[in-house]
């Protein structure tokens, strides 16, 4: 992966967003057609009703790329490629919708507070470490150890973090009119 330093242009590398391409389409088993266009040096995929033009060098080199990770297989036919997606793959492509995961904020707020609870067992320490880590960074409040609150509704997002580290069953989502430290969590959410 690229990094850039700040201040740079932050944009994605084409590899990235060919990655992402060919591995989300593959996960939800849409058909994925790829070919040269006439007259360029343009390749393009169609995603559904969705079509991206890349370079034919930068599609190559990522299919390539991919196969030699184990994401993808690729095999050849009279009539082109044909890529199929590995289990390794579809993992990968976890790891990259939870890393881009967001929650949105409406313009107004509701006047709920959702709390997630969460007691999991010492033997998966790792997983809740990681699973709290990343619900901190959406933005999320904690207010106890296990205990994490937010002012929106982010339920879906937080059930997709959960069943990502494996922790679902040991994970209750509520929301609430009342609690106790109301004027602490407007004022920390400014809402």
């Amino acid at each position: 992966m690229l990094v850039y330093p700040k201040g740079r242009n932050t944009k994605p590398p084409v590899e990235k967003k060919i990655a992402e391409t060919i591995l989300g389409a593959l996960v939800i088993g849409t058909t994925l057609a790829a070919g040269p266009i006439a007259g360029t040096a343009g390749f393009f995929i169609a995603v559904g009703a969705e079509h991206l033009l890349f370079r034919k060098r930068d599609f190559s080199r990522e299919t390539k790329r991919l196969q030699k990770q184990g994401y993808i297989a690729l095999t050849k036919t009279d009539k082109g490629l044909i890529l199929k997606i590995l289990a390794k793959g579809r993992e990968r492509y976890r790891q990259m919708e939870i890393a881009k995961l967001k929650i949105s904020k409406p313009d107004h707020w509701d006047g709920k507070w959702r709390l997630f609870i969460f007691d999991v067992p010492e033997q998966y320490r790792s997983a809740r470490d990681m699973m709290r880590t990343k619900m901190k960074d959406l933005g999320l409040y904690n207010i106890q150890r296990s205990v994490l609150v937010y002012p929106y509704d982010c339920r879906s997002a937080l059930e997709q973090i959960a069943e990502y580290y494996e922790l679902a069953k040991y994970a209750t989502y509520v929301e609430t009119n009342f609690i106790d430290i109301d004027r602490e969590l407007r004022r920390h959410f400014k809402v």
